[in-house]
Parts: C-alpha cells; structure tokens; sequence
C-alpha cells in the first residue's frame, strides 16, 4: 500500500534561463532571431516526505515527470520516467530530460507546470503528487515573500537581468515549495552596485538559494568591498551546512598558494562528532595526506613533529623550547624545604595531589642547598608526603636546606606506556 507523500522541490526552471551567452554580456534576441537549441535537462534535487512530514525510507524510488502549460489538464508537453533515484533522508537528485530531452521550445511561450509521479520500493503503481508545480520568474525592489510579484509574460530569453532595488528574487511556486534556478550554464546571473545580486528565501523548511553542478561551481559568488557570500539563520549554530558523506571548504582551488583564512570576533569553536556518533578525532594532514595532528574528543594530543614554545628573548630573538617526552604519562611538582635536627616530613601539594595517583609508586629527588656535605635520603612516602632525613659526613644531623622535584604519574592513566598510534603512516580516509 502507498502512503500519501509530499514532495517539497528545491530547484526546476534552470532551463526557462538556459540560453547561451547568459551573462554579463548577453542580450535579449528578437524572436525570429532565437538560435535553435538542442533539447536541454534540469537538475532537480528535492525532499520526499510521508502525510506526517518525516523523510520516507531510503531506497530506490521511480518518478514519472510531465511538463503541462496548464496547473490541471491539459496535454502534456513533455514527459519521461527516470527508474532506480537513490533516495536517502528522503533527498534525492534527479535531472529532468536526462531519458528524453526536454526540447527548448517546449519551454518557451509562457507558464510551464511540472506534475510528479512517484512508485516506491515494492510497489506495482505510481502514485500522482498534487498539484503541479509551477515554473515561473518573479522580480521585486525589495525583500518578499516566494510569492510576491508578477508573473512574467514572457520567456527573457538571453536576457540579463538587474535591478536597482534589492535585486532580482527568482522562484518555483508549486503548493507552498519554494525553488531556486538551475542551469546547465548560468540559469540566473545577479548584478548589483549597493545590496544583494541575487536573493533567495525560504519561509518553510524549503530552500531559499541551490545550486548543482558538474564540473564547476554549484553557487558562486563574489565581491570588491564585502563577502562575497552571507548566511545567517535565527539559530545560533544552522547557518551553513555541507552536505555529502565528506564536507569540505577549500580556498580557491585554482588559484596556487591560496591561503584559507577562518576569522572570528570572539571564540573560534571546533566541534567533534556533533551527532554523538562515536569517538572521532580532528586531523591535520600534510600534503602527502599523512595525519601530522590529531586531537580526539577525550583531548588526547598526538604529533609527528616536535612540541614548542616560542619564547622573546631580550638579545636573542625569538627562539624555541622543546617539551620533554616521556614514555608515560608524568605530572611533576617542585618545592624546598629544610632540615630540623636532620629530618623533615614534606606534604604534597593538595591540589597537584588532585591530579595524580599518588597510591602509585612515584618519585622524589632532593638536591642539598648549603654550605656543607650532606647525604640526604628519603623515607616513608605516601599519599599524603614524604620525609628526608640528612646528616653531615660525621654523621651529624644536618639542618641543610634542600630542594625537591616529585613525579607521580597522572590519574587515570597510570597504565600507559609507549601506546601504539591510533593512526600510521599512510593512513587517510
């Protein structure tokens, strides 16, 4: 049995712009002057939900698409069925005359309306999506809503676009879903001198801007004297997402040597694992792909380089101090004390006592600081301190002062020594 479903478009009419030469420099051809073009396909990426509004299963769903120059009846104009879309989150991503192309004068000459059909996995029918969805360009000179404006009386065919106002809003009214345009070159090109070269919202759970493409880029965008891209939303961590299995932000990849830059006005956060998903761990790779860092969510650390810091000297410039190694986890503490009658109990710190196992075995080493010989030697340590005794040569008590350095291993991870990498050479994802 079908369940009722809804189909929320995020896309079609790429091809109510697709002419070539659309750009800043096209120009609008008379209509006995349009070149005949090859029948042409639309990217059409979109959400497929149940009556109740959640995602349907993952699988492989088939769609019947009609092209109608009328919201109900009618002849269709064009139509083909494409077998076998991965749907996955109840996404997927079709490309309309990908089985038959859509010739390029069926999208001329006025409104256009996209009708659906779906089957699901196991299913013998296809099931209509109603109502059609209507492919259509709107202009305003300023913010509005997906359904503000005229409809245009003609196709613009060639036609660049610009406004003095806020810009150009272009959309795909179908039932409440809003769209934006796609093109197999540039569906919409936006041109502006104050404010926005294209705008794009959404007042649903639709999608205000979206863009695909083949071999360059999906949205580009670029700007003289601001961003050259702005997303803002009301929650403080949905402004932009990446999808994919891998998300990835590059500097500009043709351009060699291309620095990547991440500013912030206050806290720059990094985030492991959003989904509690499991232990993952943040990766610096070198060139050769190669982990060179790593931090897991536990906060472990683990470097092929060395640890520095570098500190200003006054005659010196700037050079680096390395941190010493150790083949077990060690916290270390430092203090001086002196002798009375040639002994002395030393407390441990209570706070670096917080920090460490001190029902371990741990060390003390004692340096004498004064004007004499002394044999110094250390007794009863526990969790709590320990003592040192001191006598002089003669064997005399010695009232010396002395310092003391103590290694006790860190809590909770007394049992490590020399671990093996979670990550080796060679290793990438």
């Amino acid at each position: 049995m079908f369940t009722k479903r809804t189909l929320l478009a995020v896309l079609v009419a790429g091809a109510v712009m697709l002419a070539v030469g659309v750009g800043p420099e096209a120009r609008a051809f008379p209509r006995a002057q349009q070149p005949d073009l090859p029948g042409v396909t639309i990217p059409y990426p979109g959400q497929l939900n149940d009556d109740a509004g959640r995602a349907v299963a993952d699988g492989d769903y088939d769609f019947t698409f009609t092209l109608y120059d009328a919201p109900t009846g009618g002849e269709p104009l064009w139509s083909e069925v494409q077998e076998g879309v991965a749907v996955k989150g109840g996404a997927f991503v079709a490309t309309l005359g990908s089985v038959a192309p859509i010739p390029a004068n069926v999208l001329m000459g006025g409104e256009r309306w996209l009708e659906v059909e779906v089957r699901g996995p196991g299913e013998a029918d296809f099931t209509l999506l109603t109502p059609r969805q209507r492919l259509s360009a709107n202009s305003s000179a300023a913010p509005a809503s997906p359904s503000a404006g005229p409809t245009c009386p003609h196709d613009h065919w060639g036609e660049t676009w610009s406004g003095s106002g806020i810009g150009m809003t272009l959309e795909l009214d179908g039932g409440g879903s809003t769209a934006s345009l796609i093109s197999v070159l540039s569906a919409v090109y936006g041109n502006h001198d104050v404010f926005y070269g294209v705008l794009g919202q959404s007042n649903g759970s639709g999608i205000g801007v979206g863009g695909i493409s083949v071999d360059k880029y999906g949205v580009y965008g670029a700007s003289t004297n601001s961003y050259g891209g702005y997303f803002s939303s009301d929650n403080d961590h949905l402004d932009l997402a990446l999808g994919g299995d891998v998300g990835r932000i590059n500097s500009d990849p043709e351009k060699e040597n291309s620095q990547l830059y991440l500013s912030s006005n206050a806290d720059m956060i990094l985030k492991l694992d959003n989904d509690s998903g499991g232990d993952h761990t943040l990766r610096v790779k070198n060139s050769s792909g190669t982990d060179a860092c790593t931090i897991s969510e536990g906060g472990d650390l683990a470097c092929t380089g060395t640890k520095s810091a570098a500190v200003e000297t006054a005659d010196h410039d700037r050079r680096l101090l390395y941190a010493v190694e150790s083949p077990e986890v060690w916290f270390e503490d430092f203090g001086s004390a002196s002798l009375t009658d040639g002994e002395v109990r030393v407390a441990i710190e209570p706070v670096f006592a917080a920090t460490v196992n001190l029902n371990e075995e741990y060390h003390v080493f004692v340096t004498p600081v004064c004007q004499e010989p002394v044999l110094l030697f250390v007794t009863d340590k526990d969790a709590t301190g320990f003592t040192v005794r001191g006598v002089t040569l003669d064997g005399q008590p010695s009232r010396c002062s002395f310092d003391y350095r103590i290694v006790a291993k860190r809590l909770g991870y007394e049992g490590l020594r020399l671990e093996k990498a979670a990550w080796q050479e060679g290793d990438d994802e």
